[in-house]
């Protein structure tokens, strides 16, 4: 019997959570069972991480992400107050939502759905695999439904769905859900998938078994032998909360003078320049010595383990938190943000702390609780490493979605 063919579909125009975690599926996908082929954007396509997967790999710009483009007259119309309450409204606003869908339909879904579907028969696919939420797994949806093939939509990400987004929900064999806080969102926007299950994002724990010299990281930095390292790793944004932690780490180092913060990552292609914001925030704080941005590593496994703690203690609700199990996996204690999912990943006091978002005294006070206390902190370290291994394995990840692909796929 020959082996499936699966479409594995994400638009995402750079190299955010959603690739990283489709690239970990890809690379461990049992070959022998499933014949992946892939289309992503073609600035995505085009990435050594995903060249070297060695399948098939298309591209397509979907323009994913590209604010629509309306007149002059027409962009002052729809952002006039008349207009935000008519959207608004449950009964006098539908016609509007519904007029605004169909012109997405038209100008942009109807020509990837195209694109996609013409892809579908081309290759013999079997069964489609959309990598994002049901506003950007739209087209694939449609197209898979149109070629009578099964699809499956992994929802990553927050997104504010229409009616035609909760009307075209039924129409996958099955939705996966990251979190049982993406789950609960779904719910409440009136989502109803035919069958469902909460699979987490995972990482390959192999990534944190690699022997770390400590010192060497800190001279590379300039770091003296006893420096205490805080670090923070993910693309640069605003909703990151990483001004909160540079003014956290203001207060840390007043008590801990051998405190550093480590930010490694670099700056979303939709907010440039914010590096730069917040390296004048911390030098206004005085603490330009303490604060090391890094720019983009590929060695951020390393830089984990020789670390003290990992904060991630975003401003916004977080659909996961990749970083937290990263953390976890380096036997790290974990700080992060009591609101969206992080709560689900960190068990209080036992694998890292909560904190409320934004607020500047409770992560300087749990920065320096887990630096002020060695034992604690390397307790919660080795119970989140023991489950970082239990939940989140690649290997955990790729069973749950093989049994998903074969009862789908029947």
């Amino acid at each position: 019997m020959t082996p499936p063919r699966i479409l594995f579909i994400d638009f995402a125009p750079s190299p955010g959570g959603s690739i990283q975690s489709l690239v970990h599926i890809l690379r461990h996908l049992p070959r022998q069972r499933y014949h992946p082929t892939v289309l992503l954007s073609p600035t995505v396509a085009v990435l050594p991480a995903v060249q070297t997967l060695g399948l098939p790999i298309f591209s397509y710009d979907a323009r994913q992400g590209a604010a629509s483009s309306f007149s002059a007259s027409a962009q002052h119309v729809r952002q006039s107050s008349t207009a935000g309450w008519l959207r608004e409204h449950r009964w006098l606003g539908r016609p509007w939502r519904w007029g605004s869908a169909g012109r997405r339909l038209w100008l942009r879904t109807r020509h990837t759905a195209a694109f996609i579907a013409n892809l579908i028969e081309d290759q013999q696919i079997d069964l489609v695999h959309l990598n994002d939420a049901i506003p950007l797994a739209e087209p694939g949806i449609l197209a898979a439904y149109r070629c009578r093939r099964p699809s499956i939509v992994n929802v990553r990400s927050f997104h504010q769905l229409d009616d035609v987004h909760r009307l075209i929900s039924r129409l996958p064999a099955a939705g996966v859900l990251t979190s049982r806080a993406l789950q609960q969102d779904q719910h409440e926007q009136g989502v109803r998938f035919r069958q469902e299950r909460v699979i987490a994002n995972a990482i390959d724990l192999a990534q944190f078994e690699q022997p770390v010299d400590r010192a060497e990281l800190r001279a590379e930095f300039g770091f003296k032998p006893d420096a205490r390292i805080a670090i923070v790793i993910g693309r640069i944004m605003r909703r990151k909360g990483l001004d909160i932690f540079i003014q956290a780490m203001a207060q840390v180092v007043q008590q801990l003078p051998q405190a550093h913060g480590l930010i490694v990552g670099d700056d979303d292609s939709a907010e440039s320049g914010l590096t730069e914001e917040l390296q004048a925030l911390s030098q206004q704080l005085g603490i330009t010595d303490h604060i090391h941005f890094t720019g983009h590593r590929t060695d951020a496994p390393r830089l984990l383990l020789a670390s003290d703690l990992l904060c991630f203690v975003p401003t916004q609700p977080e659909p996961f938190g990749r970083t937290l199990i990263e953390g976890m996996a380096a036997g790290l204690p974990v700080i992060g943000a009591r609101s969206g999912a992080i709560p689900d990943i960190v068990s209080e006091n036992e694998t890292g702390l909560l904190v409320p978002p934004a607020d500047v005294d409770a992560q300087a006070n749990a920065i320096l609780q887990l630096l002020a206390q060695p034992e604690k902190a390397q307790a919660m370290g080795e119970a989140g490493k023991r489950l970082a291994a239990a939940k989140y394995s690649i290997e955990h990840q790729i069973n749950r979605f093989t049994e998903l692909y074969d009862l789908v796929n029947r």
